[in-house]
């Protein structure tokens, strides 16, 4: 079922009506809920959606079009399993990081990777994403790292592409999704999305595409600082269910991510390398004060050190 937004002169017309829509909302969810746990394709939603399940192997996980699924990067066998019991044939990663190509061919999945920023899908992008639902067989599954900007708006222009969107239902889909208002690039292109035509020349789908050092790095930097804040959220110690995880590594792998980060993008912008040099700084401070138990400092210094990534994201990343 093709994802279709919320049209307001079909809401309920009577209080009868609207009761009968919230039980059938309220058995569809038990029947996500069981589909889940049994690791099978969750049902089609009313509104043609798969609703994000929390506590799933796969993050934010989307279905905008009967072909197509979005969601969070697959980390384990667990998420791959899932996929396979899904139908999927094809993972598609947005983000970045080199994929887990020999961990998807373990569950009989192939992997596309084409990487694009938080600023926009590139043209480029949009042609391999055109190949992609033109070629795939099966299902497939476009992700990013958490499933909520990048892999929403590629999975939108797949959609389109597929002709199971229009741009209306795109831009409903991201809404959907939780895709940030101040990712305007993404939004813009989504909206501006014309499907090629049938004889345009469209790039070549590789495992693994060529990414630039900084985009690598900073895909590395992000995954080791959502693991320190899950060590922060945990008073600064191991948090449940995440054994191999400690703050004073995770904090030595965001300040080591963001000196490579430094290396690797920041010589030809003065105030970008500014803001690299002042991070990198406070990621050291904070690494200094977690080795020496000093965790009011560190908590002082994680909030310097977020502040400083988050203006630092909405200069140059959004």
């Amino acid at each position: 079922m093709v994802f279709r937004p919320p049209v307001r002169r079909r809401r309920c017309a009577s209080r009868a009506v609207r009761g009968s829509c919230v039980v059938a909302f309220s058995a569809w969810c038990s029947l996500l809920a069981s589909a889940i746990a049994e690791n099978a394709a969750p049902p089609a939603s009313p509104t043609g959606a798969v609703a994000a399940a929390a506590r799933a192997p796969l993050e934010n996980l989307h279905r905008p079009s009967a072909a197509i699924y979005s969601g969070g990067e697959p980390r384990d066998d667990a998420a791959f399993s899932q996929l396979a019991a899904m139908g999927v044939r094809t993972v598609v990663s947005v983000d970045g990081v080199k994929p887990r190509v020999a961990a998807a061919a373990r569950h009989g999945l192939r992997y596309v990777h084409i990487p694009i920023g938080y600023d926009g899908i590139a043209p480029p992008a949009q042609g391999a994403l055109t190949r992609l639902v033109r070629e795939a067989k099966g299902p497939v599954y476009i992700h990013c790292h958490h499933g909520k900007h990048r892999g929403p708006a590629a999975a939108a222009i797949a959609c389109m592409a597929a002709g199971a969107m229009n741009r209306q239902e795109a831009t409903a889909f991201l809404k959907l999704a939780g895709t940030g208002a101040e990712y305007a690039g993404l939004w813009r292109d989504v909206a501006a999305f014309t499907p090629l035509p049938e004889g345009a020349r469209l790039p070549e789908l590789v495992e693994t595409a060529e990414v630039d050092s900084l985009a690598a790095a900073m895909a590395q930097l992000d995954r080791a600082w959502d693991d320190l804040q899950l060590c922060r959220a945990a008073g600064w110690n191991t948090p449940p269910g995440h054994a191999d995880l400690t703050a004073e590594h995770q904090a030595l792998l965001v300040w080591e991510g963001l000196r490579e980060s430094q290396r690797a993008g920041a010589a030809d912008d003065p105030q970008l390398a500014e803001w690299f040099r002042e991070a990198t700084q406070q990621a050291e401070q904070l690494h200094q004060s977690l080795q020496a138990a000093r965790r009011d400092a560190a908590d002082a210094t994680f909030e310097h050190l977020q502040a400083a990534c988050a203006r630092c994201h909405e200069q140059y990343r959004n």
